[in-house]
């Protein structure tokens, strides 16, 4: 029996799988804390045909032990599956960690992560060149406004089969486990434990670079704008910078579906020689106005073309106060420039070649109004 380091006044759900790990931290709890202030969790997916054998051993286990085990059974039509399976199954397994936490008034979740787990995703972070918020798998975690705390997560694979053997425990042996096809497996097959202190090791000290990182990082992200100087030569730290600096101003998640390959083709584009870029993924818009990078969601930067008797209250104010009263109400204003650089006429003079003398900024463009006639394309109002 390991110690666990465990608040005995606190009440625990444990994801029970019913595979090695989980039996092993169960019943290690139970020998540390009152049956009555742990809750069992399982969730049966119905994927495998094997399934309900995971299932049995955990109703056979809590049975025994007298602790409360809730079952979820999950029935969905396999064949015509479009979605990633683990990224479903894991909200699915969450949220119902979550109902339980909140009706019976629980305190934390307990996974059942061990060091074997925490090495083969470092091992898999390092392969796929991802940009993860932390290399190797955290203790504690919060996942949706729960606490996650993974209890055996220094104890190897090995030392769980020796307890679980030499406490005749049974458990579940996930069939889809010895898949070639998915990388964790390969991973797996070809763990050696005799180097976990190496790749520990590893794992400390690429966290504490990405410890180092975020603090610098932090410190340049404030606003919704970047200098392009703030990028230095490590692509590494380019990519979490953009990536942490559109995080951080907008409410995009289609950046966290596509992080890593949208990230990197959006570093290569500011890093062109473009003096101007404008840029919509999904729904952010990044402005790239010569050595300064803007970011807004896209209802942040609106596109105005209408007469301004048209204007509503909040593109008048979108416009940054503008007095709208002294012209023609049907003129027509709008702050697409980019569709009128060539057709619309400033003091007789082509906009675009107006624009390229002032060297008026790209960004200011989208704040500032062209009052213009439709008919002939004149600009009326003064813009520099």
């Amino acid at each position: 029996m390991i110690n666990l380091k465990i608040c005995i006044k606190k009440k625990y759900v444990v994801a029970l799988s019913g595979g090695s790990d989980s039996i092993y931290l169960l019943d290690n709890l139970i020998k540390k804390i009152n049956n009555k202030k742990i809750i069992a969790c399982h969730v049966n997916y119905n994927f495998r045909p094997d399934s309900i054998i995971d299932e049995n051993i955990c109703q056979e286990y809590c049975k025994k032990n007298n602790i409360k085990l809730i079952v979820k059974n999950v029935y969905e039509d396999y064949n015509n599956f479009q979605k990633n399976f683990e990224k479903w199954a894991r909200e699915i397994r969450y949220n119902f960690f979550k109902d339980v936490i909140k009706e019976y008034k629980f305190d934390e979740v307990l996974i059942a992560h061990n060091m074997n787990d925490d090495i083969e995703t470092l091992l898999m972070q390092i392969e796929k060149k991802t940009l993860p918020v932390y290399w190797g798998i955290k203790k504690t975690t919060e996942i949706f406004d729960v606490k996650i705390r993974r209890q055996i997560i220094d104890v190897k694979k090995s030392e769980i089969l020796n307890y679980l053997k030499l406490n005749a425990l049974q458990y579940a042996v996930d069939s889809t486990n010895s898949n070639q096809k998915y990388t964790r497996n390969k991973i797996r097959a070809q763990l050696n434990e005799n180097q976990f202190d190496h790749l520990l090791n590893i794992k400390k000290q690429l966290n504490q670079k990405l410890t180092k990182q975020n603090i610098s990082i932090k410190r340049k992200i404030t606003h919704n704008f970047i200098n392009i100087n703030n990028f230095s030569g490590d692509e590494e730290y380019n990519l979490r910078l953009l990536f942490l600096f559109i995080n951080k101003h907008t409410n995009s998640k289609e950046m966290y579906s596509r992080k890593k390959k949208t990230t990197k083709e959006l570093l290569k584009q500011i890093n062109s020689k473009k003096a101007f870029l404008k840029i919509e993924i999904a729904d952010i818009v990044i402005i790239k106005d010569r050595e300064w990078i803007y970011i807004y969601n896209n209802n942040q930067l609106k596109i105005i073309d209408k007469k301004i008797k048209y204007l509503s209250t909040q593109e008048r104010v979108y416009f940054q106060g503008t007095d709208f009263s002294k012209y023609n109400k049907d003129l027509y204003v709008t702050n697409d420039w980019i569709n009128l650089k060539n057709t619309a006429f400033y003091n007789g003079i082509i906009l675009k070649e107006v624009y390229k003398k002032y060297k008026w900024s790209y960004m200011k463009r989208f704040f500032e109004p062209i009052i213009y006639e439709k008919y002939n394309k004149n600009i009326i109002n003064k813009l520099f």
